[in-house]
């Protein structure tokens, strides 16, 4: 058995000793040798006529990158290789696998160690830890560092990962490599200014690589993945390589992006589009927000308690004072119509939630104090949502809205990626849904329900290059739109519909 077969029996058996919210907590998706050994190829390509055995790994794990190296330059020994893996669940199976190549693995927490030697070549796969799961003082510690290291402050929305390759220099030689295997998402969302601004103004960057969103590089975490390769010195004038595609060494598509044509406050990924960006003209194009306003739906902190059927409020005699009605799931909705009779006759489905207090709950109805009992016992109000309202079984307020779109779509089956759906309901909508809400000024024109109709109509006209092009990727084709995304949207027809309204708002 070689050592690779060794090291994958392990990483298989370790993994599963482990529950998959344990890992998520942790960040810990282990790269498939394939992918790895791609991406080592596809490093040590970049300076042909340079052997770089000297490697640091920040996150290792079972060493899956140290056994590509070994694979791709025919080595048997790695000395002075060196990895670092905080989690002793791995670290000590890592060790005793890589005790006889030279390779020093330790325990430890990469981003706390001083460096006592620094590299030409580092290549990881850092954990990916969304920030909640980072604690408070943690957090602030690595705010603190990443803005002493490199003038940049970093959001406290940020990911685990994002301190990693911020904070890796301090480890590397003048010059030297370094490959980040890390989520598409930074170069969408508003933390992912930071690693931007990083990448533009503190190093060299050399390329980018976007895997296809519909290739998912990780069997067991739904993003889509990014190769980010840079250079451990000041910004050159070289052009930065984008590409896209399943193989970072055979992409499907290559593009040299000039480093003035990029922005940290910038959107990147429309770099990869088959199709050029849109050429707008000096005139204003309208975008949705010129006409509505969005919120996100309803967060309640545990649907199965506050969204109830009608069996429930027959069981608990809960109130309609209590209730409001509410949209299914998207994935329940079945057309893209919602009629006020839909409420009762194809969902049932209601909102829980009230203001009054335990006593006067007991007072007016018991039942009902029955009912949010039963939610104490499952620890309903311990979750982070809940225990922040007042009563926990208060919920945030929404109002009907017009229209509504699901916040994710994936466009397969010859469905279009998003699809807004007319609601002509009270029902409001959890946070499935983005609630487009007219602007006040223009809150008259919807009393004419033909009027509602037509925007409606028009609203589903948007094409897919631009719901592309202002929303996110993910992985397996999934793709995420954010309220501001949303408004940013440009669209056609409205100007007409609306006709002189606007004069007022330009």
């Amino acid at each position: 058995m070689t050592l690779e077969e060794r090291r994958y029996q392990l990483q298989q058996s370790l993994d599963n000793e482990k529950s998959q919210e344990q890992r998520n907590v942790l960040g810990q998706f282990s790269t498939p040798f394939s992918l790895a050994k791609d991406i080592v190829t596809y490093v040590l390509g970049i300076d042909p006529g340079q052997k770089h055995l000297e490697m640091i790994e920040p996150a290792c794990g079972m060493g899956v990158f140290f056994s590509a190296l070994q694979d791709v330059m025919g080595l048997e020994t790695l000395d002075g290789c060196l990895g670092f893996e905080i989690d002793p669940h791995y670290y000590s199976p890592a060790v005793e696998l890589w005790q006889e190549t030279g390779v020093d693995i330790r325990c430890a927490d990469f981003l706390s160690q001083v460096p006592f030697k620094k590299f030409p070549l580092l290549i990881a796969n850092p954990p990916y830890s969304r920030h909640h799961h980072i604690p408070l003082e943690q957090k602030q510690m690595l705010q603190e560092a990443t803005l002493r290291e490199t003038g940049i402050r970093i959001s406290g929305l940020s990911g685990l990962y994002c301190y990693f390759l911020m904070l890796s220099t301090r480890w590397l030689q003048e010059g030297a490599l370094s490959c980040w295997l890390i989520p598409s998402e930074f170069m969408d969302v508003n933390y992912g200014e930071a690693v931007k601004q990083y990448l533009l103004e503190n190093v060299d960057l050399v390329s980018i690589h976007r895997f296809d969103e519909r290739d998912l590089q990780f069997s067991d975490a739904l993003i889509t993945s990014s190769v980010v390769v840079f250079r451990n010195q000041k910004p050159s004038g070289h052009p930065v390589l984008f590409s896209y595609g399943s193989s970072i060494c055979n992409p499907s598509k290559v593009v040299k992006i000039d480093r003035c044509q990029l922005d940290s406050h910038q959107k990147w990924t429309h770099h990869f589009d088959s199709i050029p960006q849109k050429q707008l003209s000096n005139q204003h194009v309208r975008v949705l927000g010129d006409y509505f306003e969005v919120k996100r739906g309803i967060a309640t902190g545990c649907n199965s308690f506050f969204i109830v059927n009608e069996e429930t409020i027959a069981r608990y005699q809960l109130p309609k004072e209590y209730l409001t009605a509410i949209l299914p799931a998207p994935r329940n909705m079945k057309g893209d119509v919602f009629k006020s009779s839909d409420c009762i006759s194809d969902t049932g489905l209601y909102l829980f939630s009230t203001s009054d207090d335990e006593a006067t709950i007991a007072s007016k109805y018991p039942s009902v104090l029955e009912y949010i009992k039963k939610g104490v016992e499952k620890k309903v109000h311990e979750k982070y949502i809940c225990s922040r309202h007042a009563p926990w079984y208060n919920c945030e307020k929404r109002n009907s809205a017009p229209f509504v779109i699901p916040y994710m779509g994936r466009g397969e089956k010859g469905r279009k990626l998003f699809r807004f759906i007319l609601n002509q309901s009270d029902a409001i909508a959890t946070n499935g849904y983005l609630l487009i809400y007219p602007k006040p000024e223009f809150a008259y024109l919807f009393r004419n329900p033909d009027f509602t109709v037509s925007v409606w109509q028009c609203l589903n006209t948007i094409s897919t290059e631009d719901f592309e092009h202002n929303g996110r990727f993910y992985g397996g084709g999934l793709h995420k739109l954010e309220p501001r995304e949303l408004l940013s949207i440009p669209i056609e027809g409205l100007e007409q519909l609306f006709g002189n309204e606007l004069l007022f708002v330009a």
